[in-house]
């Protein structure tokens, strides 16, 4: 803003919100203000000529920038994100075998495959020790072109696996996984329970899953020793295939999945009636090698 007057000899403002300041040298002119919140702000301008003086009010209105969404991540042979997986102790951890709703969880993103016929980890966090340790692992089904959920260790567990091309190679897809918080093992008779605890939604339609386990479930502790996009306890590893728009509730969002798919359309999830805990924009504002947790203090490393 630059305040004129006619035969203009002084020039005051008043109430100036912070990071808007007066021009040195230049007592006509503001600068700055790329700091302020979004908001209203009334701005007093006096100018004074041997006539008297004039007085006005400048209201400034300060918006959001739209949401705008233009990088992915992609992942070639060997690349990962790697976390401080305590930090989501609270969010996806366990104590034991599953108290309810203050175990609950969901997982959102966006994902593209590749072709390559391998089955490559999309999402870990657990143990360092896969084969006792318990685990929450997303896969992605090369070749099948599916999405396999495990939940529990590496002969303790259950299995989710949705339908042969409900992700189809090079073509992007938003994948929601749920859990309600419940007991997830170890009874045979309760099975069908375990099961019932988790669901998997793509592109918002809730997907019939193939259901599987190992001696019926997982009735232990989950805590974070890693946690990973890309990359298992050692190797399988994604294969040129591209994530976006990573968030983590702590919180079963089954009801409120269409919202966060918004028709297809990504959009600021931290203005949902219930926001993530951790949302990870994955290439916007980032700066290699470090992605950031937007909401959260997680920030993922890029590694290789």
């Amino acid at each position: 803003y630059e305040l004129t007057a006619d035969y203009g000899v002084g020039y005051e403002w008043y109430n100036l919100p912070p990071s808007i300041t007066i021009v040195e040298g230049n007592s006509r002119k503001l600068i700055g203000g790329t700091q302020l919140a979004a908001g209203t702000y009334d701005i007093t301008a006096s100018a004074v000529n041997y006539n008297g003086m004039a007085t006005e009010t400048i209201t400034l209105t300060v918006t959001d920038a739209p949401f705008s969404n233009t990088k992915s991540i992609n992942f070639a042979s060997g690349d990962y994100l790697g976390a401080n997986a305590a930090l989501l102790d609270g969010v996806l951890g366990r104590t034991g075998n599953g108290s309810g709703s203050s175990d609950s969880w969901t997982i959102s993103l966006w994902f593209k495959g590749g072709t390559d016929g391998s089955g490559q980890t999309l999402f870990y966090y657990g143990s360092n020790d896969t084969t006792n340790g318990g685990y929450v692992e997303a896969r992605f089904v090369g070749g099948t072109d599916k999405l396999r959920l495990r939940y529990g260790s590496g002969s303790n567990y259950l299995q989710f696996t949705t339908p042969t091309d409900s992700l189809p190679a090079n073509s992007w897809k938003h994948v929601v996984i749920t859990y309600d918080g419940g007991t997830t093992g170890a009874s045979s008779g309760d099975l069908s329970n375990y099961y019932g605890r988790f669901a998997i939604y793509i592109d918002g339609v809730s997907q019939s899953l193939s259901n599987t386990h190992g001696n019926y479930g997982w009735s232990g502790a989950i805590s974070g020793q890693n946690l990973r996009v890309g990359r298992f306890a050692s190797g399988n590893y994604l294969q040129n295939a591209y994530v976006d728009e990573l968030a983590i509730w702590g919180s079963d969002e089954s009801s409120n999945v269409s919202a966060i798919y918004n028709s297809g359309s990504t959009h600021d999830l931290s203005n949902l009636t219930s926001s993530p805990d951790h949302w990870w924009r994955l290439g916007d504002g980032d700066t290699y090698p470090t992605l950031q947790d937007s909401v959260g203090s997680a920030h993922f490393v890029m590694y290789n």
